[in-house]
């Protein structure tokens, strides 16, 4: 089994309309359209016939035209006419391309890039259209790794630097993350966090109530933060990066779920914009990451303790793309961190 062999994202479901949509999605080059059904459907984006773009052509009925020839495509990819051979004629089972497995749900349009049976569902974001959750999605292209971007997500001491006062500001007292390392996954639960002053915690965190803060990486691609207050004030942010066309970029979906009992809408307000800036901020510093490590050559990292999160990444990531067992299992390894 390899990094392929997973859902990933490939649209929002509203990118997806009259129009043929290309994406690329680990390196495939796929053209999205909604067959008859309303279904999405991705295919290779090439026809059979003379190679072209099929997303330079037209969804016409629920089949995909391409613009050289006039072959249409079903979302099964076979050809179901070539107008030059006249209608009614035999098409040859040849004059097909590689459809891909495609799933919608939550909002989202995920393909299966693999070679085997996709998993039966494609990864959820916790409690994104559920009632008494508000939610609001962002869509970024980073210039970075799948683990660069994961990393900084889930990143902790980066955010008093990079989003300095609108985050996180420097506190020296000690605080224990307990990290514990699945077959699939690896999280960080903080314990007695203090709540740090800030933009954020000035607008959105209840004074006097106690902070619960979890951070999590899911195989082989999803970040996931919780804060919770209660059951009446949780915020979690969840980011699903999808690699594009090299290992260098992926595309990023992040759902920002929050409850705020009957004020969520107005929260939305103010806190959709304050959220655009922190990505933009990551955005910018994990494109300088990557342009350096360019620079040397490749990257020559030293991981500490307090690097919580990244290295089990890259190890779990690792071991999946090299078909090998994932690394052994860590049980709550308590590390001493300052933010």
């Amino acid at each position: 089994m390899s990094l392929k062999e997973y859902w990933y994202i490939a649209a929002e479901s509203s990118e997806l309309g009259s129009k043929p949509l290309p994406r690329t999605v680990l390196g495939d080059r796929l053209v999205l359209f909604r067959g008859a059904d309303g279904r999405p459907a991705a295919l290779e984006d090439r026809c059979a016939h003379r190679n072209i773009a099929l997303s330079e052509g037209t969804v016409e009925s629920g089949t995909l035209r391409c613009r050289y020839h006039g072959w249409r495509y079903a979302g099964s990819g076979s050809c179901v006419s070539v107008p030059a051979l006249g209608e009614g004629a035999p098409l040859p089972r040849r004059a097909c391309v590689r459809s891909y497995p495609c799933a919608e749900a939550q909002g989202y349009v995920w393909v299966y890039p693999g070679a085997g049976q996709p998993p039966a569902e494609p990864p959820s974001f916790a409690h994104k259209g559920e009632p008494g959750w508000t939610t609001f999605t962002m869509r970024n292209a980073f210039a970075g790794t799948v683990e660069a971007c994961l990393e900084n997500f889930l990143d902790c001491p980066h955010t008093v630097y990079v989003h300095r006062g609108w985050f996180r500001t420097s506190d020296p007292r000690p605080l224990e993350a307990v990290v514990s390392r699945r077959a699939d996954s690896v999280e960080a639960v903080f314990q007695d966090e203090p709540i740090s002053e800030s933009v954020v915690s000035r607008l959105l965190f209840p004074k006097g109530r106690e902070l619960k803060h979890t951070d999590r990486f899911l195989m082989p691609a999803m970040s996931r933060v919780d804060y919770s207050f209660g059951p009446d004030r949780h915020f979690i942010i969840t980011s699903w990066c999808t690699p594009t066309e090299d290992e260098r970029h992926c595309r990023v979906y992040t759902a920002i779920t929050y409850r705020f009992g009957s004020v969520g809408a107005l929260v939305r307000l103010f806190f959709e914009p304050l959220c655009r800036v922190i990505i933009a901020q990551d955005v910018e510093v994990i494109k300088a990451q990557a342009d350096n490590i360019a620079r040397f050559g490749g990257p020559r990292f030293t991981h500490l303790d307090i690097d919580l999160l990244g290295p089990h990444i890259a190890a779990l990531r690792a071991a999946k793309a090299r078909g090998e067992a994932p690394p052994e299992p860590v049980t709550a390894k308590p590390v001493e961190i300052r933010f």
